[in-house]
């Protein structure tokens, strides 16, 4: 089995940061184990980065996929297929990201093959946003991998099953060098906070800056450093901006104001070297997060031997020990940030202003009185983590554990669903319509098929009693038949006319799928995707040709059955109507010995307009790409169903119609179910 791992691994980001991390875990376990597994990784670039290391870029080109050729003997392969990043990037990663060198995009190609997909992701809020869910549902991931126990648990309401791997956290061996424009003896003397982050409002700095300014805006010896970059939301001159606005609104006693050289703000990105010099001269390290799914900042600190200050809840409490910490409370409370995904019904942390006043004043008297027991806190988180297997190495083995568990996960082929679950990873790996259709020959040999179609007796069953008795049967599904038997549909057959309209906001679905995925067969007049929405799913595409085009040579005059049989060619007739066009004969291909249908009515009444051919769904006039009915259509197509019947006998395979309302040839046997 082979790994295929798609993240930011050279972005800036910090999915990017804990993809590298990751990359590297993997990397050393591989190395110091004989596994079965082999890895590839591709990059989805969002937000490059220019400050990579040799290492860092020498481990990404170490397992990369080198080019387009690269991936395409992959996609033939078995493989699980790790997506990270925020869930619904994989919908428009290919469209607005670069692809790893050299090579096109290919992140929806490379998941839609792969054998298994794990979606690993970490998140702010106590709610998965429902966009996220919409993605979820529409992929199917087989598990979540999130790097917390908190999101663990958020995630585990998804339904899916959800696992815990944290980040790496290790000692950063890089040496310090000084910033030129900070005065070293300045810093020696004060107690220092240091915040680190990207300034967004989920990072709390307003809280950090009220409080502080509340509690040290007159003092001489305590200064705040934040070493932060931009964001979508603020620009430099709004960071500067905001903490003016702070600073103007606190008031000390007789109108007293803060200082105004006891904050220092240190923009855009340093070096390496330069950020292990803050953590030297910083007393402690702070953020007021409202929420962190691991909280990398906290951990690169506390491998710096500094206490942190951070809220009591979030995924960052798993590795801080509580002795090591300056905990603030907080609440629980509505998110209001107006940016997708945050939804308001979603809860983050609130710290309170009061109690970060009341843990920073802790973390001073200690500076200022007992600055051995302010250092002891820190060696303490050190070496909390050191002890906890927060390493690459077991890291990896964790990953690489739960990776194991889909290479032994051996489906019995016993029943017709465990058939076409294994049909339908088949066909996801053949490039071309001929391999997908010679996949099936026979796949079904000697199975009686239930057809349940669009016509009006197929209201006459009892739902629930129907799909009891159907449930471990093979069921092909029209069009709208799958809306009521999507769960037991193991084929599921639609064209370009007559399409549900799709009232999702974000994936725009037509026709949609629960657990029990079937193998999608579609067909149309025109080019896939054309007449309908991008994000409906499809398995196998038929073109069907303009009747126009034809020459009057539809099946129902041609009767030429035979001619289109699918271990002939793939080439389909105008029938007209999707039955003749690529059921039956998909049903003969699967090697089926009968065919039971229900709803597969036409009308003794010859309609010849749409409102006047009747569904179990009712009316079509709202519906998507409304068909029209040529006034002979129907007529015609009863007529040629004794041809039909006869052909279905040559080839073995018999048909009954479970309805009292069809109008199909009178020869064919009517059956109850």
């Amino acid at each position: 089995m082979k790994i295929v791992y798609c993240g930011q691994f050279r972005d800036q980001t910090g999915y990017g940061v804990a993809a590298r991390g990751y990359l590297k875990a993997l990397d050393l376990f591989l190395q110091e184990n004989e596994t079965n597994f082999s890895l590839k990784i591709y990059s989805s670039v969002a937000a490059e980065s220019k400050r990579l290391s040799l290492q860092e870029k020498s481990l990404i080109e170490k397992y990369e996929f080198k080019d387009d050729l690269d991936i395409e003997r992959t996609l033939k392969e078995d493989y699980v297929f790790i997506w990270h990043m925020p869930p619904p990037m994989v919908c428009f990663c290919d469209e607005k990201f670069k692809p790893s060198p050299n090579c096109n995009p290919s992140v929806l190609k490379l998941l839609k093959a792969s054998n298994y997909n794990i979606s690993l992701v970490a998140w702010e809020t106590d709610k998965v946003p429902a966009e996220w869910q919409r993605v979820y549902d529409y992929y199917k991931p087989d598990m979540i991998i999130t790097p917390s126990e908190w999101n663990k648990n958020v995630f585990s309401e998804t339904g899916i099953e959800c696992r815990l791997v944290p980040h790496i956290i290790e000692e950063c061996l890089e040496e310090s060098n000084p910033i030129n424009n900070i005065p070293e003896e300045v810093l020696d003397k004060k107690f220092v906070i240091l915040a680190s982050s990207q300034w967004t409002h989920r990072k709390g700095f307003d809280v950090l800056l009220k409080a502080f300014l509340s509690e040290f805006g007159s003092t001489d010896d305590a200064i705040l450093l934040l070493k932060t970059y931009e964001s979508p939301t603020h620009n430099l001159e709004r960071i500067k901006a905001e903490i003016s606005y702070y600073k103007n609104m606190t008031l000390f006693d007789f109108n007293g104001r803060p200082k105004n050289n006891n904050i220092l703000v240190l923009p855009g990105f340093l070096s390496s070297e330069n950020i292990v010099w803050l953590y030297e001269k910083c007393s402690i390290f702070a953020l007021t997060s409202r929420g962190e799914g691991f909280g990398l900042p906290y951990s690169e600190a506390l491998m710096k031997k500094k206490p942190v200050l951070a809220p009591r809840e979030g995924g960052h409490v798993d590795f801080i020990h509580p002795e090591s910490a300056f905990f603030v409370d907080g609440h629980w409370d509505n998110c209001f940030l107006g940016i997708p995904p945050y939804e308001s019904d979603g809860k983050y942390f609130e710290c309170h202003i009061t109690e970060t006043r009341k843990q920073l004043r802790e973390a001073y008297k200690l500076w200022k009185n007992n600055p051995e027991n302010l250092e002891k806190k820190g060696e303490i988180g050190y070496n909390h983590i050191l002890n906890s297997e927060y390493d690459s190495y077991n890291i990896g083995k964790r990953f690489f554990d739960l990776l194991d568990k889909f290479e032994n996960k051996n489906i019995e082929i016993n029943s017709v669903k465990d058939k076409r679950k294994e049909l339908k990873k088949k066909i996801s790996k053949a490039n071309t319509l001929e391999q997908k259709v010679a996949l099936m020959k026979d796949t079904f040999k000697g199975e009686t098929c239930y057809l349940l179609s669009c016509g009006p007796s197929l209201s006459d069953y009892d739902e629930n009693e129907l799909r009891e008795k159907l449930k471990d049967n093979l069921v092909l599904t029209v069009k709208q038949a799958n809306n009521k038997f999507s769960d037991i549909s193991d084929f599921h057959f639609f064209n370009c006319c007559n399409l549900p309209n799709s009232n999702d906001l974000m994936l725009h679905e037509h026709y949609k799928y629960n657990e029990n995925e079937p193998i999608v067969v579609a067909s149309s007049n025109y080019d896939v995707g054309m007449r309908w929405s991008e994000y409906q799913k499809c398995d196998i595409f038929f073109k069907i040709p303009i009747r126009t085009e034809i020459d009057n040579e539809f099946l129902v005059y041609t009767k030429d059955f035979e001619k289109y049989c699918l271990d002939k060619t793939t080439e389909r007739p105008c029938g007209p109507g999707i039955i003749l066009e690529t059921v039956l004969h998909t049903a003969v291909h699967l090697g089926v010995s009968k065919i039971i249908a229900i709803g597969y009515d036409l009308s003794k009444g010859n309609p010849k307009k749409q409102e006047d051919h009747k569904h179990f769904y009712g009316e079509t006039k709202d519906l998507f790409n409304r068909a029209d009915v040529l006034p002979w259509e129907v007529k015609a197509h009863v007529d040629i169903t004794d041809v039909m019947y006869e052909w279905l006998l040559s080839k073995e395979v018999e048909l009954e119609l479970a309805s009292d309302k069809s109008a199909l040839y009178e020869g064919i046997p009517r059956v109850e179910i």
